[in-house]
């Protein structure tokens, strides 16, 4: 008996009419809902207009959302050390002045974040 490739893969049939139609759809139950993030919506934008011939081989391998997580949780990763390694480096004069902390505290944001979209997000992954 020659055995189909939905076969080969154990996926189920379904009768119909007295016709098979294969079970495509998966269960709520089995799909975890993953969180993609900023950075991860904003690589998905980037790879889609950029390079949609990746944009479609992710999406038909089904490996678009768990790459897009992986690239947000390295670029928030990378985004924290970046910001650490600025604060550190450019001490404040008087650490109680809220408004000198405030404006240190977004130029280290401001600088992380366009390295992140620049080494991060802005490539080919």
């Amino acid at each position: 008996m020659i055995m189909t490739t939905f076969e080969r893969l154990g996926i189920e049939y379904k009768e119909i009419d007295g016709l098979l139609y294969p079970v495509l759809s998966v269960s709520e139950e089995t799909v975890k809902p993953i969180h993609i993030g900023k950075y991860g919506r904003m690589w998905i934008d980037f790879i889609k207009t950029e390079h949609p011939g990746r944009y479609r081989n992710l999406v038909r391998f089904g490996r678009l959302w768990n790459k897009a997580a992986e690239i947000d949780e390295e670029a928030h990763e990378l985004l924290e050390t970046i910001e650490n390694k600025w604060l550190n480096s450019h001490k404040p004069k008087n650490r109680q002045s809220f408004w000198e902390m405030y404006q240190l505290r977004t130029q280290a944001r401001m600088m992380a974040e366009e390295a992140v979209l620049h080494q991060m997000i802005r490539q080919y992954h």
